[in-house]
C-alpha cells in the first residue's frame, strides 16, 4: 500500500497573504513625519498582524537627497490620532522626497543591513520552530505634500512561507490503529539573503531570494500522541507551523533509494508513528515505541512568500516509507511517554513501504477423504 497524501502533497490549502493591499493616497499637508502601517493577513494564529505590531512597534529608516535621513528608528502607535510616530521624539518632513525602508519581528531569523541601496535581510532558520518568526517587510516613498497630514502609509508584507501538516486517516473500515506524535520535513534550505523591492504597495509578492546552499531537517513534537480518525488532527506542537525561506523543491525519490540505494538527497515529509493491529500487535515500529514514517514532499511552484500551505496525510491506503535520515533532527525532543525507537525495523532499507502494497489472501486447497480398508475379526470368546 502506497501513503495516500492527498494530491501527492495534498490538495494543498494555498491562503495567499501576498494580496496586495489598496492604500489611499491621503490629502496633502506639512507637519512630522508619521506612519500608517498595514500588514498582510495574519499567517498563523497568535503571529504578525496589526495588533501584533502595535505591541512591539517596528523600525525604519529614511533616505532621501543623496544621503540617510534618519536610521532605525522605533516607530510605536501613538495614544491618540490613530498614527505611528518614533520613539524618539518627533522628526519633521525635509522639503525633498524619502525612501522609507521598515522591518518588524526579526527574532533570531533575520539580520538586517539597511544602506540607500541594496538594503537586504541575512535569512538562517532557527532550529527550534518555535523561533521561526514571521518576519514582515514594508518600503515605500513619501514626501511632506502628499503625507505631511495622514501619515506615510506602509504595506508590510511576509517574507516567508508557512506550511502546516496534519494527518488523518479516512479508511471506513481501518485495518491499523495509527498513533502520531510529530512531524519533521527533511532537507530544506536554511540560509538566504532577501533584498528589499522598489516597494511593497505595487509588488504583489516579494522576490529576490539569494538562497544559500546550507540545508537543514526540522521538526516538530505533538504535545502528546493522538490516534489518527477520520477527523483531521494537526502534527504541529505548540511552537505553531514551519516559517521556512521561500524555494523551490525537489522531492526525494523514494523508489530509486529502495531499488539502487541512492538518495538524491530530496525534501520529504515524515511523520512520528506506531501502527499495531486492531488487537495491539506491533507493526511498526517492531518493539512497539514510534518512528519515523516519510513520504517525497513536492509543490508546483515551490514555497512562495507570504503562502500558509496545508498539507493532509491521508493514511487510508498506507503509512509511507522508511525513512532517508532517520538519524535527523539532532536534538528531537518528543512528548513525555513518546520513545523513539532505535531498531524501527529488520532489515532496515530506505524507501521501502512500511506497509506492503499487497493485500493479504489465502490460496486454498481442501484435500479429498482417503478411504482406508483395514480387516478386523471377531473374537471367539
Amino acid at each position: 500500500m502506497t501513503w495516500a497524501v492527498l494530491g501527492t502533497v495534498a490538495t494543498l490549502a494555498l491562503t495567499s497573504c501576498s494580496k496586495v493591499t489598496e492604500v489611499p493616497e491621503p490629502a496633502g499637508g506639512c507637519g512630522k513625519i508619521a506612519f500608517t502601517p498595514f500588514v498582510a493577513n495574519s499567517l498563523r494564529a497568535g503571529e504578525f498582524d496589526l495588533n501584533a505590531l502595535e505591541g512591539t512597534g517596528f523600525t525604519v529608516s529614511a533616505f532621501g537627497n543623496g544621503a540617510i535621513f534618519f536610521a532605525k528608528k522605533t516607530v510605536k502607535k501613538e495614544a491618540a490620532g490613530g498614527l505611528w510616530a518614533p520613539e524618539s521624539g518627533d522628526i519633521l518632513w525635509p522639503g525633498f522626497e524619502l525612501d522609507f525602508v521598515a522591518y518588524a519581528n526579526l527574532g533570531e531569523y533575520a539580520t538586517p543591513t539597511i544602506e540607500q541601496t541594496g538594503s537586504k535581510l541575512e535569512l538562517t532558520t532557527p532550529t527550534e520552530v518555535a523561533k521561526q518568526t514571521d518576519v514582515i517587510v514594508a518600503r515605500d516613498k513619501g514626501n511632506s505634500t502628499a503625507h505631511g497630514t495622514n501619515g506615510m502609509p506602509l504595506n508590510f508584507k511576509h517574507v516567508l512561507s508557512q506550511v502546516e501538516v496534519k494527518a488523518v486517516n479516512s479508511s471506513t473500515t481501518p485495518d491499523y490503529k495509527i498513533k502520531v506524535a510529530g512531524v519533521k520535513i527533511g532537507r530544506i534550505v536554511k540560509k538566504a539573503t532577501f533584498t528589499y523591492p522598489v516597494d511593497t504597495k505595487s509588488t504583489t509578492t516579494l522576490s529576490g531570494y539569494a538562497l544559500g546552499t546550507d540545508k537543514e531537517t526540522f521538526a516538530a513534537a505533538m504535545e502528546g500522541a493522538q490516534e489518527l480518525s477520520a477527523t483531521a488532527v494537526s502534527l504541529m506542537g505548540k511552537g505553531g507551523n514551519f516559517m521556512l525561506i521561500p524555494q523551490t523543491l525537489t522531492k526525494w525519490d523514494a523508489a530509486k533509494q529502495r531499488t539502487e540505494g541512492t538518495d538524491n538527497e530530496g525534501v520529504y515529509l515524515a511523520v512520528l508513528l506506531n501502527i499495531t493491529t486492531k488487537d495491539g500487535v506491533n507493526i511498526y515500529p517492531t518493539d512497539g515505541k514510534y518512528a519515523w514514517a516519510a513520504t517525497p514532499m513536492e509543490i508546483a511552484g515551490g514555497l512562495e512568500p507570504g503562502k500558509k500551505y496545508v498539507i493532509t496525510l491521508d493514511f487510508k491506503d498506507g503509512a509511507g516509507y522508511q525513512d532517508p535520515e532517520t538519524d535527523k533532527p539532532a536534538g528531537f525532543t518528543p512528548a513525555t511517554g513518546v520513545e523513539i525507537s532505535d531498531n524501527p525495523v529488520s532489515p532496515a532499507k530506505p524507501g521501502t513501504p512500511i506497509l506492503s502494497n499487497q493485500v493479504v489472501k489465502f490460496t486454498v486447497t481442501v484435500e479429498g477423504w482417503q478411504n482406508s480398508d483395514k480387516s478386523l475379526g471377531m473374537p471367539k470368546e
